[in-house]
């Protein structure tokens, strides 16, 4: 099973499990809309734990992990799961092979209580606080999670090494950009053959993961090594930003990784351009920007023929030149209003095209593309946006 179905999976479970938890209290506890969803989740858990001997799912902040990696739901059931553990003052539970529907039905009467001091585990179902390692412990089994819990206790708080050291270095991620994962997806597009939805989710759940470990993303941003893998950088770098400056705004859970999609998917349009155009050194003549300026237009189409892939794609891949006072391109009439995500991606796609060296002009300095957005705030940029985004890379660089 990939990440993306175990995630599916997951998120069914958490679901199942949410709806049963919200049910108690207005219904008898043998009534089906607390019985059959509770039965549902033992079933997948059970399911899952075939091949595993336990399934941690651990909850940092205001975020879940499975197994120390991100979870990313299709539903809604996310925020009310992490409002009921943090009521409950759980920050971890581990469903060990084994487990009983007994069991699944007293935790669930448990989490339905918040009532922290009737939280007990039971012999395949362990809840608790998590607790830093002491130096010298043993990691644990693979299968447990590296994390570390105490049952029932108050525990310190855990250091999982997202931000970076003393010296605020971020740490060796030990991963690269999946830029060729993306051409591989653009190139699909190119030929007009499909690419699965749950493809372009993993390399967002896989730039999720990542960016829990760094709280700087300007480390996390790839370099432009040619002009032929321009494109497929940038929506990686784009993917990267637009969600880490979301997720600033306040967006999380399913709505972050349609966002991340959304961006990683912007410039599909790009493919139809051809490549004279888009590496021209010198200024382009009236009919090559025409040309140039029909790429949102022609990735929202393209976009529209995939099977699976969300109408805030579309949306985002056509917005994403359109300026917050509705200049740009394409022009629309009626006093057409940009979708806040259309915003979001448009700030990291042209902080990341004016830092990167192009064939017509180089990179520019840090202290220059700041007087850009101060200047643009208002007229390319949602001031809002344009601000919160500032005080981010004003954070983030060295």
């Amino acid at each position: 099973m990939d990440s993306v179905e175990y995630n599916r999976e997951i998120g069914k479970v958490i679901a199942q499990l949410t709806a049963a938890i919200q049910n108690v209290g207005m219904y008898p506890h043998d009534h089906p809309l607390i019985s059959s969803p509770i039965r549902d989740a033992y079933n997948g858990l059970e399911a899952l734990l075939k091949t595993k001997q336990g399934i941690a799912i651990i909850l940092v902040g205001g975020y879940l992990l499975i197994d120390n990696r991100p979870l990313v739901l299709a539903g809604t059931y996310e925020t009310a799961f992490v409002r009921i553990l943090k009521q409950c003052s759980i920050e971890r539970i581990n469903f060990l092979r084994g487990l009983s529907l007994v069991e699944l039905e007293e935790l669930v009467r448990q989490l339905a209580s918040a009532d922290v001091s009737a939280m007990r585990s039971s012999p395949n179902i362990k809840t608790g606080k998590l607790i830093k390692r002491k130096d010298g412990e043993q990691d644990g089994t693979a299968e447990d999670s590296d994390l570390e819990f105490s049952e029932g206790e108050p525990g310190e708080t855990l250091d999982l090494g997202f931000s970076g050291d003393e010296t605020g270095e971020a740490p060796d991620l030990g991963f690269d950009i999946p830029g060729q994962d993306i051409r591989d997806i653009y190139q699909k597009l190119m030929k007009q053959k499909d690419v699965h939805p749950d493809r372009v989710q993993e390399i967002v759940l896989y730039f999720m993961e990542n960016m829990r470990k760094t709280m700087n993303p300007l480390k996390l941003l790839a370099e432009i090594k040619s002009n032929d893998e321009y494109t497929f950088t940038h929506a990686a770098n784009v993917g990267i930003l637009s969600m880490f400056l979301a997720e600033d705004l306040g967006f999380e859970g399913s709505q972050l990784t349609e966002i991340g999609i959304a961006a990683i998917l912007h410039d599909v349009g790009k493919i139809t351009i051809p490549d004279e155009i888009l590496s021209k050194p010198g200024q382009l003549t009236s009919e090559e920007r025409a040309v140039m300026e029909s790429h949102p237009v022609m990735g929202a189409m393209r976009l529209m023929e995939m099977k699976g892939i969300s109408a805030l794609a579309v949306i985002c891949a056509m917005e994403h030149h359109i300026r917050f006072d509705g200049s740009g391109y394409p022009q629309i009439k009626g006093g057409w209003k940009t979708n806040i995500v259309s915003q979001i991606i448009s700030v990291a796609d042209v902080y990341d095209a004016v830092r990167t060296n192009r064939p017509y002009r180089e990179s520019m300095p840090q202290d220059k593309i700041v007087q850009i957005f101060i200047r643009e705030s208002g007229t390319t940029f949602n001031p809002v946006i344009a601000k919160r985004f500032l005080h981010l890379i004003e954070k983030s660089s060295p």
